[in-house]
């Protein structure tokens, strides 16, 4: 009989323990979320520096994303599977928000210590997936460029399974010196390249697509790709002190991911049916029509890695699994005993 109580004390006692440890996975929706921006070139602070955050998606309970009704229009997977496909995202969106001037949910401008607390005087952030951009810069004879970022709010730490509900990030930049005057204007170059991704599905490409590029967020020059110029194209003699982005216009039953390799814009289609599917991991392969471009050095970046988002991950049924567990386990054990009193 002792035996007996020994077996369901522990048993109780291990279910305490796993429901406690799992509770964190859910999010408590009342709790209000902010994010504390950092923004530094090694010891030096950036003030002044202009920030925007977009709410792209909202986030339920456990974690799943429900894109919002202004980023709906977008083809996009918002539903990142590893940091690379998040940083594709943010640098898809980027060229988009600006294209299309969305309005921010929230902007400001760091501090002496290049600190910039979101949100910023009375307003209050939802909670979900943000894009995050920040405007050229200029301090010291330097101009700094941020990379575009994605985070969510909360952001959930794998380390012991908790929601952080204030997170702090450190963008990351490119940086240059501001060019002299006296040396006239430097020109640059810019070139796109369309990548197929829909393995069976060849037959869904559309005969051309549309890229327009942008100066400054505006729209500078409109072309087509297709088969019939290696579904490529070079911009030659672009003004060095500007901006360029490259969006792509209707992507049908694509959905479209944008990333930039040193001076190319790779701009990726991947074929969906019913909706977003997952961003390769491996990455497509060019097309078939040309042989493949050797993979371009990428910018450099200061260290300094925001938080990225972690989503999907689903907390609530692992207590229940482990209960379920622990009940086999009791009852195996209580039958034994039974069978050891029988014999």
């Amino acid at each position: 009989m002792r035996n007996y109580k020994q077996v369901i004390l522990l048993f109780v006692a291990l279910l305490l323990i796993s429901t406690t440890a799992y509770a964190a996975g859910s999010i408590d929706k009342e709790q209000t979320v902010g994010l504390d921006l950092s923004y530094q070139d090694g010891d030096m602070a950036l003030s002044g520096a202009e920030f925007s955050l977009y709410l792209v998606a909202e986030i339920d309970a456990y974690g799943e994303l429900t894109t919002t009704s202004t980023f709906q229009q977008f083809r996009v997977d918002i539903q990142g599977k590893n940091d690379e496909a998040w940083k594709t995202l943010a640098s898809t969106l980027e060229g988009y928000v600006l294209r299309d001037d969305i309005s921010p949910a929230d902007s400001g401008k760091t501090g002496p210590d290049g600190c910039l607390l979101f949100p910023t005087g009375e307003k209050k952030l939802m909670q979900g997936l943000y894009l995050v951009l920040g405007k050229r810069h200029i301090q010291d004879g330097c101009r700094y460029d941020a990379a575009p970022f994605m985070v969510m709010l909360p952001t959930q730490d794998p380390a012991d399974n908790e929601w952080v509900y204030n997170v702090t990030v450190e963008p990351k930049h490119e940086s240059s010196k501001v060019p002299d005057s006296s040396d006239g204007p430097s020109t640059i170059t810019r070139k796109v390249l369309k990548v197929w991704d829909d393995d069976n599905h060849e037959d869904a490409r559309p005969e051309e697509i549309t890229v327009q590029l942008l100066r400054n967020g505006k729209v500078y020059d409109t072309v087509t790709l297709s088969a019939e110029n290696n579904w490529r194209h070079r911009w030659r003699d672009l003004d060095g002190d500007d901006q360029w982005n490259v969006v792509e216009e209707d992507t049908g039953d694509h959905t479209v991911q944008i990333r930039r390799e040193g001076i190319t814009f790779v701009v990726t289609n991947t074929f969906v049916s019913d909706g977003p599917s997952d961003p390769p991991t491996d990455g497509p392969t060019p097309p078939e029509e040309t042989p493949p471009e050797p993979t371009l050095p990428t910018a450099t970046q200061v260290p300094g890695e925001p938080a990225l988002p972690k989503t999907g991950q689903l907390w609530w049924p692992v207590p229940l699994l482990i209960c379920a567990g622990l009940i086999c386990i009791v009852a195996g054990l209580l039958r034994r005993r039974g069978l050891g009193h029988e014999k």
